[in-house]
């Protein structure tokens, strides 16, 4: 067994070791609007679901010194205007994400430059991307900030999914999740996972049935 006292690593040590074992990871297509009405799109991989009573999302945004206040262009907006979209990522769309990863300046729109196509949200002002099968509209609840590690907390307040990715069964709908083909971030900083071609059933046990056998 290898021990690692995880205080003694450099970030970059960490991030290494960390991201590596806490795979796959979903990615959050993050669309945002800054002050002068400017569209972000960035991806994170720091990011799940956390809650859904109310419905609760978390985002692991890191700090760049050489944005305003100290924050990527994401957290930065998110603080000023408590917005902010989720954009799902499939295999169709993985490599324009990726594109948006590059650290264009503020003034630059990443889904331009990616050639996505922005909509018009519902509830929030910031667009959503309409070659995402899926967009989670939410509001901003508060952030965690622990030394260069913030974590977003937001409120998932409107839903938008492709039509074709839904089916309803017995007045319930449920979405097709092997058809949307999500992709999942792995180890080191180049490697990714097609998260549904290799799926197993494994059944959760009450204590009864435990009890039982």
């Amino acid at each position: 067994m290898v021990e690692i006292d995880i205080s003694n690593l450099s970030a970059s040590s960490r991030y290494t070791i960390l991201t590596s074992l806490v795979v796959p990871r979903p990615i959050a297509f993050v669309t945002t609007i800054n002050d002068h009405g400017v569209v972000n799109a960035a991806p994170f991989s720091y990011f799940n679901l956390m809650g859904n009573d109310p419905p609760i999302v978390a985002l692991g945004i890191g700090k760049d010194e050489s944005r305003k206040l100290g924050l990527k262009d994401t957290g930065y907006n998110i603080q000023k205007t408590r917005e902010f979209v989720i954009n799902t990522v499939n295999e169709d769309i993985i490599e324009q994400v990726n594109l948006t990863s590059i650290d264009f300046p503020s003034e630059m729109d990443e889904s331009e430059i990616a050639g996505l196509t922005k909509l018009q949200s519902v509830k929030v002002k910031p667009p959503r991307i309409k070659e995402s099968v899926s967009n989670l509209e939410c509001r901003h609840i508060s952030t965690i900030e622990i030394g260069n590690s913030r974590v977003v907390l937001g409120e998932i307040i409107y839903l938008h999914i492709q039509k074709e990715y839904v089916k309803m069964q017995e007045n319930d709908q449920f979405v097709l999740t092997e058809l949307i083909k999500p992709v999942g971030r792995m180890h080191g900083r180049d490697f990714y996972s097609r998260t549904t071609t290799d799926l197993f059933r494994l059944s959760r046990q009450s204590y009864k049935e435990w009890k039982k056998k």
